[in-house]
């Protein structure tokens, strides 16, 4: 098995309407659930499907735990946790105060075995990204359809990779379907899903 990619134009900064120069990317064949990967560890291991979640909730909670008091957290060969801040800009450092200062995300630095042991096979994608400009409405209802079939579920990149959307277009596309009964929401932030929502 293979990753494939395609080759997608670079966003263009002056917005002039040039062609931009094209660089590669990950065509996604979706994403792959924790549960199931959790089923697939415990098929070639002694460790039952219930162990791995609890372990995996433990970790959870001790990183979050660390970087929330400052810590950068290492994980196994993966690489390292870090917590990312965010604060107004300023010119000296008494221009600020810490209550202005704030969490916004947390950053993964994958160490160099990782991301060697990640360089897998790659092919040309037979069928690349579609833009937005390319599917209609129904259409990406369709392709939408066609996934679920398929899935249980579907993520917003695993929507813009579907439909060729952008990020904004694409959360706006879910909400929409989501107003019209269409899908349901679980989670939040990066965590959220979208599922097929119950037959009334």
């Amino acid at each position: 098995m293979a990753a494939t990619y395609d080759l997608r134009e670079n966003p263009n900064p002056k917005k002039d309407g040039k062609k931009q120069p094209l660089h590669p990317r990950i065509v996604s064949k979706g994403t792959i659930p924790s549960r199931e990967l959790l089923e697939e560890i415990s098929s070639g291991t002694t460790f039952s499907v219930a162990d791995l979640e609890g372990a995996l909730i433990a970790l959870t909670e001790r990183i979050s735990f660390h970087l929330k008091n400052g810590y950068n957290v290492e994980l196994g060969k993966m690489g390292y946790f870090s917590a990312k801040l965010k604060s107004r800009p300023v010119m000296e450092k008494d221009e600020i105060r810490a209550a202005s200062v704030e969490f916004e995300n947390v950053n993964f630095r994958a160490s160099a075995w990782f991301k060697k042991k990640t360089r897998g096979t790659l092919e040309r994608a037979n069928r690349g990204f579609n833009t937005s400009a390319q599917l209609s409405e129904a259409e990406r209802r369709s392709l939408l359809e066609k996934y679920l079939d398929e899935n249980t579920f579907i993520t917003r990149t695993d929507y813009t990779n579907l439909t060729g959307l952008l990020k904004k277009k694409a959360m706006s596309d879910l909400k929409e379907l989501i107003n019209q009964g269409v899908l349901i929401s679980s989670g939040r932030g990066n965590q959220m899903i979208f599922l097929r929502a119950p037959k009334k």
